[in-house]
């Protein structure tokens, strides 16, 4: 009952045009009935035309327009989190592409395909199409940013909240009656989708073949075979270690798609991130294999980022944390430049994630650790989670969480192995870190419960955040 449908979820919008779960709503009737047109469409014997088509493609882009139209409005929402919005604009933006792709025209092999792209991706626009699709043209053209935006912010939104290791018990709710479950391997999944669409036939070639057919891809081929791979946004290569088997082949398959001296390339700042970080999970995966970039290269690369911290994407604050942190051997002026770095890229994640978590409750706020502090040198001293959550034997995700949170975790002597003590003091509640000697450097402690009650000497675990450095295990000086 379509219409019907339409006609309660538009009279809703119009009396509360800015409540974002009303729009999601909305939003959800058009991709409902535009699955239902596909399916029509699936079931022809007929071939797929504009003409046939052209309703379906209506559908979806009005369904896209009200998941955008949800998205702004949860933006200016203060008291909720609604980001329902961007998952779902994702989905129809993939079902929509999977639509164009069948379509007579574009059907036929490898010519049909790169016909598709080039009508995607230029001002042509075949004559078949022209009338047919007149009104949709332009938002067309538009489509594969449209997505990678999308998926671009699911990424970064999961990059802060994304649950412990027991994600597969994790789901994100959008709305009454739809959810996604594992969240991490969703955007993996559905990012490798995007980027097999846009991958042609020499794209086909590299990935059965390898690194000698690299160098005949354009930059967009490689882009959209480093999404094919899972290495177009950082949460789709962080679940890289997460992965069993095929990882760290996969990883120097990504990195061989980039410039071979990235330091003399013209990388916009998500290359950057995407680039370093796919070095630093290879390293973490495979450290005793050959390596990519040392972490000299990757600091330089980093230096690339906008000097007005403001126009820093969350990641990119999050990278200068991770390879500006001081170390051991480093003289007091490099400490104190690289600490400078560090505060300065802190400030900038403060406010943001703060933005982000808006007026929720606290029960609510959940901040990841992706990160910690290790006794290795370069490189080496970055030790994921993921390293020793297998150290800790559990039933349940709960009593994971209570044995990471009661300190259970790190009396393990694996991990004490592992990590790095750092340096510090509490005063008033507050711990400070033992380091710039410029200005006092606050660590916010991940469990509030661990700080001692009078003032004291401290060492503790660092993790990193996308909120910023974080204090585990406070420990005081006897």
């Amino acid at each position: 009952m379509f219409e019907e449908a339409e006609h309660w979820a538009e009279t809703a919008a119009r009396q509360l045009p800015n409540n974002s779960y009303i729009l999601d709503t909305k939003g959800q009737v058009y991709k409902k009935w535009f699955q239902a047109k596909c399916k029509v469409i699936d079931n022809d014997s007929k071939p797929n035309t504009a003409k046939n088509t052209a309703d379906a493609v209506k559908t979806a882009l009005k369904a896209m327009q009200c998941f955008q139209d949800c998205e702004r409005a949860a933006t200016a929402d203060t008291e909720n989190i609604n980001n329902s919005g961007y998952f779902a604009e994702v989905e129809v933006g993939c079902n929509l592409l999977k639509l164009i792709f069948s379509l007579q025209l574009f059907a036929n092999g490898a010519r049909g395909h790169g016909e598709c792209l080039k009508y995607l991706f230029t001002d042509y626009i075949p004559e078949v199409l022209k009338d047919d699709w007149e009104p949709f043209h332009d938002r067309l053209k538009k489509l594969y940013k449209t997505v990678e935006d999308a998926l671009e912010w699911i990424s970064g939104d999961l990059s802060y909240f994304q649950t412990d290791a027991g994600v597969d018990e994790d789901e994100i709710h959008l709305g009454p009656e739809a959810k996604i479950n594992n969240p991490l391997k969703w955007l993996a999944n559905i990012s490798s989708v995007f980027g097999r669409y846009f991958s042609d036939a020499s794209s086909a070639a590299f990935l059965q073949t390898g690194q000698s057919t690299a160098t005949n891809l354009t930059p967009i081929q490689k882009r959209m075979v480093i999404y094919r791979l899972g290495g177009g946004n950082v949460t789709s290569i962080l679940s890289k270690l997460r992965e069993e088997k095929g990882a760290v082949d996969t990883l120097n398959k990504i990195l061989s798609l980039y410039p071979s001296n990235p330091l003399k390339s013209k990388f916009d700042q998500r290359d950057i991130v995407n680039y370093t970080l796919a070095s630093i999970t290879l390293n973490c995966l495979s450290p005793m294999a050959p390596k990519g970039p040392p972490l000299k290269v990757l600091q330089d690369l980093c230096r690339q980022f906008p000097a007005d911290k403001k126009k820093c994407l969350p990641s990119s604050l999050f990278l200068l944390t991770l390879l500006f942190w001081p170390e051991d051997k480093d003289t007091d002026l490099e400490r104190e430049n690289k600490y400078e770095v560090v505060q300065s890229a802190v400030q900038h994640m403060e406010k943001g994630y703060w933005t982000k978590m808006k007026d929720i409750p606290p029960r609510k706020r959940r901040l990841y650790t992706h990160f910690f502090l290790g006794s290795g040198n370069g490189l080496d001293k970055f030790i994921h989670k993921r390293k020793f959550e297998g150290l800790v034997k559990v039933t349940s995700l709960s009593e994971k969480r209570m044995k990471w949170l009661s300190g259970e975790v790190w009396k393990k002597p694996e991990i004490a192995k592992l990590l790095k003590r750092v340096s510090g003091w509490t005063d008033d509640g507050v711990v400070y870190l033992e380091g710039p000697q410029k200005q006092k450097f606050r660590i916010m402690p991940l469990h509030l419960p661990s700080l001692p009650h009078s003032n004291e000497n401290i060492t503790f675990y660092l993790g990193f955040t996308f909120r910023g450095p974080v204090a585990y295990n406070i420990v005081v000086n006897k």
